[in-house]
């Protein structure tokens, strides 16, 4: 090759890297009012490196990035690119240090072992019903009669059967069960031990006897107190609205004013997620938009019809003030969740912007309100409830600044083509929303839930009429008529239009396939899913449409994760084995269980737990069982008595029993020990290789995780699995 075409290349390559950068100066200049919207997603970003993390970072490295990525927003600032990059490295720094001083200051006492029977006094701050199960009730505790207890937890929840329940605020002494908070039933499975990390909770249990009151009891907290003032009024609310609408329509009304879900069936509940109707009762971003909407419409028509008012004073902001202080009201009473918090948060800078002369529904609030919530509570991140109501709001918003420009019509038509022609916009807007929303909520809903409910937008065509213009008003319309003692009348008529919201969530849910399983699908794809969905709705040139292709590999990697050929659980009395038609079969129980049903969901199976439990895959007896798993014999041991045998025979033991004898021909072994210490298995068979997951290794060693020595070595960095710790590599 001549020097002169090795120079002419060069010249070529730096020419297209030129161009390159060129253009993406370009792009970066012509949004350069929409990079305020990445804000929030650098400082998730860093929020969610944390989470990824297998132990606990070192406080100088926290300060260290933070110096680091601040000094380079310094230095770049004169570089528009290179800034840009420096401050989203300065966001992500900001977020991975927020959580991780979050996470400092939520440190509390928590239950390490199962504490036998103890006698708890404390202050109850929570009640939840159950019904027909009892209730569920957090006590923070003050004292405790179990002298082995070190320290208490901040909180403990436990569940009551019994019928006296005690009020939000009253100290009380109670005999209970306790135990760690449980653990995740698989490896890579929903850890609320982390979510209880966060809210304090220590400990969990049932309740041996009715709480009984101290007398005298010492004064409860400020927060318990005005929590016990708020309980008390929605308690009031619930008994009223009881009073008039009982039954299943009296449990809905109650859970769209108030909150509380407990009352309502577990077949309603069903039919509504089966249907895409379960958003209706989440109090969320919609329900605050129908309630301090529908409130500041009412108060700016009514005073525009007073000629005085209307020419003289601005009726406008007005409205807007006595609508965020309802929709305050409605907050309160309703619980407060992540996703009410969110949508209260959304509507104060709404109305905030009306009073500021501003537009309102813009994706620069969005971002505020999502910036707002990450900074006062970082670990919300990794909430299904943030993550779905943020996903559908921005996605919400981005398709409305896209259509709010379309020019209005100025065809003159009649009363009825007018009537028809709203209609028409009405329906076509539920058509739009559901539709906008159902995509961007769906790989949450996959991700978490593993259902996919594929008639969602015709459900929602059928119930969001009259759920918008009959349920919502007639409860805001209740809500005030409500201390005046005039609220029957509008909960009826709101409890009729919850019985055509039910019926259309019942008759879509029996449809044949109205819900799809879905097995888990990896982080990779959700992320990508993620950033791709972002990327098409934040940026405004054409090259935000890259997004699709982003999206498009998430959905390429959706079904790329692999799933386990066996399972272990985590009390070691559940064994799950995959059969030659790829579904599991399982033995060690007698009824469905909660980590039977979550091993089902996220293997994509639909089947009833009792028929996976049939275990037609096993030949067992009173002391052990076999099975065989890709020409592999799993023993599964219950007792000492079949050690020798299955120790003879078996590739793989599984044992209830602590295993205190070698077995050389064994490649892997996992007994009670294992499991107490690692907490539940996943095996992986390919081959000759087995591979070994356990919880203990996916959640690494962090603050909501248990530390415990293990008594010997386990598998191989790579994942090849060894019989006895003599056959294992230095």
């Amino acid at each position: 090759m001549s020097v002169w075409s090795w120079e002419n290349r060069q010249a070529n390559g730096s020419s297209l890297v030129h161009r390159a950068v060129g253009l993406i100066a370009r792009q970066v200049e012509e949004e350069n009012d929409r990079w305020f919207l990445w804000i929030p997603v650098y400082f998730a970003a860093g929020i969610g490196l944390y989470f990824a993390l297998p132990g606990e970072p070192a406080l100088h490295s926290i300060i260290a990035a933070l110096i680091i990525t601040l000094s380079l927003c310094f230095a770049t600032r004169r570089i528009p690119l290179f800034w840009l990059l420096s401050v989203a490295s300065f966001c992500m720094s900001l977020g991975f240090a927020d959580i991780s001083f979050r996470t400092y200051s939520m440190k509390q006492p928590t239950l390490e072992q199962s504490g036998g029977f103890m006698k708890l006094t404390g202050w109850v701050e929570k009640i939840e019903a159950r019904l027909p199960r009892g209730y569920r009730v957090t006590l923070r505790p003050f004292d405790s009669t179990n002298k082995k207890t070190k320290s208490l937890p901040y909180r403990v929840r436990f569940t009551s059967r019994f019928d006296a329940v005690p009020h939000t605020g009253s100290a009380v002494e109670v005999r209970l069960r306790l135990r760690p908070v449980p653990e995740p039933v698989m490896p890579g499975g929903f850890d609320f031990s982390r979510k209880a990390y966060y809210v304090g909770l220590g400990a969990v249990g049932f309740a041996l006897a009715p709480a009984k009151p101290l007398d005298p009891a010492p004064a409860a907290p400020l927060d318990i107190r005005l929590r016990a003032k708020i309980d008390g009024l929605r308690h009031q609310i619930e008994q009223r609205i009881l009073k008039i609408t009982p039954g299943e329509r009296g449990a809905v009304v109650v859970a769209l004013i108030t909150g509380e879900r407990g009352r309502i069936p577990e077949a309603t509940l069903r039919a509504l997620r089966h249907s895409g109707l379960a958003h209706m009762l989440a109090i969320s971003g919609l329900h605050m938009a129908l309630m301090a909407g529908s409130l500041f419409w009412l108060l700016r028509m009514g005073a525009a019809a007073v000629p005085f008012l209307a020419l003289r004073c601005p009726i406008k902001k007005w409205a807007a003030i006595l609508a965020l202080l309802g929709g305050g009201f409605y907050f309160v009473i309703s619980g407060g969740s992540i996703a009410t918090q969110r949508a209260f948060l959304m509507m104060c800078i709404v109305f905030t912007a009306i009073l500021l002369d501003r537009p309102a529904l813009t994706l620069r609030n969005v971002a505020l309100a999502a910036c707002v919530i990450l900074i006062l509570f970082p670990e919300s991140l990794l909430d299904v409830s943030f993550q779905m109501s943020f996903a559908a709001v921005t996605a919400l918003v981005a398709v409305y600044e896209r259509t709010s420009k379309r020019k209005s019509s100025t065809t003159t038509l009649s009363i009825w083509g007018n009537l028809m022609r709203k209609g028409f916009w009405y329906l076509g807007g539920i058509a739009l929303t559901t539709l906008v929303a159902g995509i961007a909520v769906a790989p949450f809903a996959a991700y978490h839930f593993h259902h996919l409910a594929q008639f969602s937008l015709l459900a929602n065509l059928g119930a969001m009429p009259p759920f918008g213009l009959i349920v919502m008003p007639a409860a805001l319309v209740s809500l005030i008529t409500m201390p005046f003692g005039f609220e029957a009348l509008p909960l009826q008529i709101m409890a009729w239009g919850i019985d055509q919201v039910v019926g259309v969530a019942k008759e879509v849910s029996s449809w044949p396939s109205a819900s799809v399983r879905v097995a888990t699908m990896p982080v990779a794809s959700l992320l990508a899913l993620s950033v791709g969905g972002l990327w098409l709705c934040l940026w405004r040139t054409p090259w935000r449409f890259a997004g699709l292709g982003i999206a498009s590999l998430g959905l390429l990697m959706a079904g790329s994760a692999p799933r386990p050929d066996l399972l272990v659980g985590r009390d070691g009395k559940l064994l799950a084995v995959r059969t030659q038609d790829d579904t599991l079969s399982v033995t060690g129980g007698k009824k469905a269980s909660y980590s039977l049903e979550q091993w089902l969901s996220a293997d994509g199976d639909s089947r009833d737990p009792v028929l996976a439990l049939k275990g037609d895959n096993f030949k067992c007896d009173e002391l052990a069982c076999i099975a065989k798993v890709k020409g592999k014999t799993v023993a599964f041991v219950r007792h000492p008595a079949a050690l020798a045998e299955e120790c003879s025979r078996a590739d793989i033991i599984i044992a209830q029993i602590p295993i205190n004898h070698r077995c050389p021909k064994v490649r892997v072994k996992v007994d009670r020990i294992d499991l107490w210490s690692d907490g539940a298995h996943a095996l992986y068979l390919d081959g000759q290789s087995i591979r070994i997951e356990t919880v203990a290794q996916s959640r690494g060693e962090r603050p909501w995780s248990r530390t415990i020595t293990r008594r010997r070595k386990r598998s191989a960095p790579d994942g090849n699995a060894y019989a006895d710790e003599d056959n294992a590599p230095e």
